[in-house]
């Protein structure tokens, strides 16, 4: 794209002024809008319903066979070149190698290497708590059961913290149910302890995922159009619920909401719940609605 600033041929001077003039306000936009990592036009994010989280907790251990259900949780970026072959990967294992009943991913938006990650301005918040939280550098950074880093990029090594993960005796039993109700989601959680355990510093957190987003151009400059398992909510927040304080209260039972967003693909959503230590990082259970 080329401007020419210098001559206005037969215009009046007063013209070639007011030309220049709007030419010097305008270059900048252009030039912006032109940029390879501008995301395209993205709605505002106008709510369209509710988000309604219900989880029932029971905290007497119970005696049956469950099996542990592994958390994968992706720090990415669209402009990042190594994510392509990351995000290939993870999909291979969450879709093929393993499926929801072993391992379940997250995908969280970073503002680096390019800070207008579109994923990443719609829920900035969100995703500056867990980057901060893992202490987060670089994309792609994938974190297993939030206690292992293995390289993003090299599948078995992702497979082998997974299997070692997949191997331990879980805590927990979490089932996840959802549906949709005159335009709002809800989400029903069933938290079933399975062994005698100290609950302080444990807490439960609710994240909203949309499942695949595709765009007809690449919304950055790694040419990828479709992205899987993104962040778009946490319910109630990133701080979760305190497992040491519901069994104190005496209730078990915890109702929460959040905002449904109107360009959120409804058909695409899913929740992804979890049991965490927030002290150690490990997460000890996860479940995923299954639509």
């Amino acid at each position: 794209m080329f401007i020419l600033i210098g001559d206005f041929g037969n215009a009046t001077p007063y013209l070639k002024i007011a030309m220049k003039r709007y030419l010097i306000i305008l270059l900048p936009v252009l030039l912006f809008l032109s940029c390879k990592t501008n995301p395209p036009f993205t709605p505002e994010n106008r709510v369209s319903g509710k988000i309604f989280l219900k989880v029932n907790f029971n905290f007497v251990p119970q005696s049956k066979t469950v099996n542990k259900v592994v958390l994968l949780e992706d720090f990415a970026n669209v402009s990042c070149v190594p994510c392509v072959t990351s995000n290939r990967i993870i999909k291979s294992l969450t879709r093929t190698s393993y499926g929801p009943e072993k391992l379940v991913a997250i995908k969280y938006p970073t503002n680096f290497p390019a800070p207008n990650d579109l994923f990443y301005l719609a829920n900035k918040p969100v995703c500056d708590s867990k980057i901060l939280f893992y202490n987060i550098f670089f994309a792609p950074t994938t974190v297993i059961d939030g206690i292992e880093k293995p390289s993003s990029t090299d599948s078995s090594a992702l497979k082998q913290k997974i299997d070692a993960r997949l191997a331990a005796a879980p805590s927990f039993e979490i089932i996840v149910t959802d549906t949709f109700i005159s335009g709002s989601y809800y989400i029903d959680v069933q938290v079933n302890s399975l062994a005698a355990i100290d609950l302080t510093n444990l807490t439960l957190e609710a994240v909203i995922l949309e499942e695949e987003i595709e765009f007809s151009n690449p919304p950055g400059s790694n040419g990828e159009t479709k992205f899987y398992d993104v962040m778009r909510a946490v319910l109630p927040s990133t701080d979760g619920i305190s497992l040491a304080a519901v069994q104190q209260s005496g209730s078990n039972l915890v109702e929460t909401e959040a905002d449904l967003i109107a360009n959120w693909q409804t058909n695409q959503l899913n929740a992804v719940v979890f049991v965490q230590n927030k002290s150690s990082k490990e997460v000890l259970q996860a479940g995923i609605s299954l639509n």
